[in-house]
């Protein structure tokens, strides 16, 4: 079996088990795109790699807010805010309720938390990895800060959509501006990846920033 695939699946358990005890600036991947002989439909959000640093251990500290991590003590975060969330829905415009969304990124030194990756160089207090389920509308929310650029990549976040009984959807978000590899290509599907990045009016502190990032995933 895939060590990393066999690694997730006790997540996948643990999500279908709870889920088994119960009774945010639109991106083009939600466009209406009409269909001959059917209703409007929205177009699904593209997929992207997995990346060589999925998370091999989540447990611990995984929740929601990536700037504390848990045993670092006074430390903190170092690097730029961003309050990320968006709606996760399917073609047909209804909202995936009590998915788990995972997101894992580099911190602002483009060193992620991962046993491939030397401790002595990351940030020490960034959780760098995280997992909320959505609400009943189908939001999430994270607390994260802005990515640095990983080697000749430009920054951006990786997103798993994980609920039983749905096949799994993996991609990535980046941010305008700064979308290309470090070669200057982007491929096509980049632009429905890409989101913008804008100052965080719910932030007392300023500097802080906030994006909205849709997923649209194929109907059941």
């Amino acid at each position: 079996m895939d060590p990393i695939a066999a690694k997730r699946n006790p997540m996948r358990r643990q999500v279908t088990r709870w889920l088994a005890s119960l009774p945010l600036l639109s991106l083009s991947a939600g466009l209406l795109v009409p269909l001959v002989g059917h209703a409007a439909t929205l177009r699904p959000t593209p997929t992207d790699d997995l990346g060589p640093f999925y998370p091999l251990d989540w447990d611990g500290d995984i929740d929601g807010d990536l700037t504390r991590l848990t045993g670092s003590g006074k430390l903190a975060t170092t690097g730029q805010r961003l309050r990320l969330g968006g709606v996760l829905r399917d073609t047909n415009g209804r909202p995936i309720v009590d998915a788990a969304v995972e997101i894992w990124q580099a911190d602002a030194k483009g060193r992620y938390r991962h046993p491939g990756v030397n401790p002595s160089t990351r940030d020490p207090a960034f959780q760098g990895y995280g997992r909320v389920m959505t609400d009943a509308e189908g939001r999430y929310d994270f607390l994260t800060i802005m990515p640095g650029n990983y080697g000749s990549r430009p920054p951006h976040v990786h997103f798993r959509i994980a609920q039983p009984g749905r096949p799994e959807f993996v991609t990535q978000m980046y941010f305008r501006g700064n979308n290309r590899e470090g070669n200057g290509y982007a491929p096509p599907e980049r632009e429905a990846l890409t989101v913008d990045a804008v100052a965080d009016r719910a932030t007392a502190s300023g500097g802080a920033l906030a994006a909205r990032f849709d997923l649209v995933l194929a109907a059941r």
